[in-house]
């Protein structure tokens, strides 16, 4: 009697299993396990807990449950348990009771971080991204304790960096702004060996960076990567469960000889740089200066509606299914990068450095025109005053040798000369100043003491 009553409480069950998770499509029976759903909103509080259901009891059987937290576009969420109990994974991994935890990007893309099992608490998991979905399921094997978990909804602009290597100077941290520069440790020498530094440039939302290489000089050629690399890295990714690599590179810049290779767009507002060196030896006698780099916050507006400076050939695809740009926007920067010596825009566009050296250049020539005046008005001057002087130079040699000839002793036997009151006395006249000739009289005044010098 006992065992036909407990047949028949069997085949109630099934039935009501069949009845409540079963359907009939077409002519096949499908059938569904229980579902439960939980939601977790930012707005209805930052902090809380979630766990399996019928928890700190055993979790029934046949359940999908999917818990749902969603902050908003600038918030990140924290995961983490402190009591995980499932069923133990088997050789091929975890195929019975498992816990599925996936992030969903701003654009609406799952992604998934990880599946976890048996009784081996996860690690706290941080996904940068403002949603979360975790899917636990079990099935009818066996049932256990389940799990219990805390969340913590935060802003993005709170979360730093993963850890550099710590004591080496210029070996990475957080940077923001409108734009700058970032080189590695030891630049321009050689980088150390066995660092990893990573960079976090953040800037405003609705705002991406825009990033140029523009030295390199690693390790060896591209074969070498495993010695010394820089990567470019989504901000919003993980290293440790989806790195999301933009850009990736090795060995020298020229072995990058197309421009868009050499640059890189975060597709929002974060961008994680990665330099990581695994050298054991040094290499005597190779260059390794490591790199330099530039990077800008951008923004895509119709020229009319920039506030800052509009980067005059630089333009950015929107909406583009096709290969053809359905929609283009210009390159919007701050306006205090203007002139800064950098390469700001994009690529083949110069135009926020392509006139800073206008007024230096018309300042030059305005100089030079004065200088080159200055000089005509004084070779002028100059050749005016060297007639003047040899004018003058000429007229006194010419008024100096008529003194001369007036002064000789030929010239009192003239008749030309002055008379004097009595016949024969014939003197120099007075009126000839003939002492303005210092030798000349000096030989005079000789001949009238007997000198016997004759000159």
């Amino acid at each position: 009697m006992f065992t036909m009553l407990l047949t028949i409480m069997t085949w109630l069950y099934w039935l009501s299993f069949l009845l409540l998770h079963c359907k009939l499509i077409g002519s096949t029976v499908h059938c569904f396990p229980a579902s439960c759903v939980y939601q977790f909103n930012s707005s209805q509080g930052k902090v809380g807990n979630f766990s399996s259901p019928d928890f700190p009891g055993k979790y029934p059987d046949g359940v999908e449950c999917t818990y749902r937290f969603i902050g908003t576009q600038s918030e990140t969420l924290r995961i983490s348990f402190s009591i995980f109990e499932l069923e133990p994974p088997f050789n091929d991994g975890c195929l019975t009771d498992y816990v599925d935890i996936s992030t969903i990007t701003v654009f609406n893309v799952k992604q998934l971080m990880g599946r976890y099992c048996g009784s081996d608490i996860p690690s706290p998991l941080v996904s940068m991204h403002p949603q979360v979905e975790i899917i636990f399921r079990s099935n009818h094997a066996a049932q256990f304790r389940g799990f219990h978990g805390e969340y913590e909804f935060k802003n993005e602009k709170e979360v730093p960096p993963p850890t550099s290597t710590p004591m080496v100077q210029g070996c990475g941290g957080t940077v923001s702004g409108v734009g700058g520069v970032i080189t590695s440790p030891g630049y321009p020498g050689s980088f150390p060996k066995d660092v990893e530094c990573v960079w976090l440039i953040r800037v405003e939302q609705n705002m991406h960076i825009y990033v140029r290489i523009l030295e390199l000089q690693l390790y060896g050629s591209i074969a070498n990567c495993g010695d010394a690399e820089l990567g470019l890295y989504n901000g919003y990714s993980n290293f440790e469960f989806n790195p999301e690599q933009l850009k990736r590179y090795c060995g020298d810049l020229k072995y990058y000889k197309n421009m868009q290779e050499r640059t890189a767009l975060s597709p929002q507002n974060r961008l994680l740089i990665r330099f990581l060196t695994s050298r054991k030896q040094d290499r005597i006698g190779e260059e390794s200066m490591g790199f330099k780099l530039v990077w800008t916050a951008v923004s895509f507006k119709d020229a009319g509606r920039c506030n800052g400076f509009v980067c005059k050939y630089s333009q950015f695809c929107f909406n583009s299914v096709s290969r053809s740009c359905t929609q283009t926007y210009h390159y919007c920067i701050d306006q205090s990068l203007v002139c800064d010596g950098l390469p700001n825009c994009s690529e083949q566009d110069f135009s926020d450095e392509d006139k800073c050296n206008i007024p230096l250049v018309a300042g030059c020539g305005a100089a030079a025109a004065v200088l080159l005046l200055c000089g005509v008005i004084g070779t002028v001057l100059y050749r005016r005053h060297r007639r003047i002087r040899k004018s003058v130079s000429q007229t006194q040699n010419l008024t100096m040798q008529l003194r001369q000839l007036e002064c000789s002793p030929s010239f009192s036997t003239r008749n030309s000369g002055n008379y004097y009151s009595s016949p024969g006395d014939i003197r120099p006249s007075t009126d000839s100043n003939c002492g303005v000739h210092p030798h000349y009289d000096v030989i005079v005044n000789n001949r009238g003491r007997n000198d016997p010098t004759e000159v």
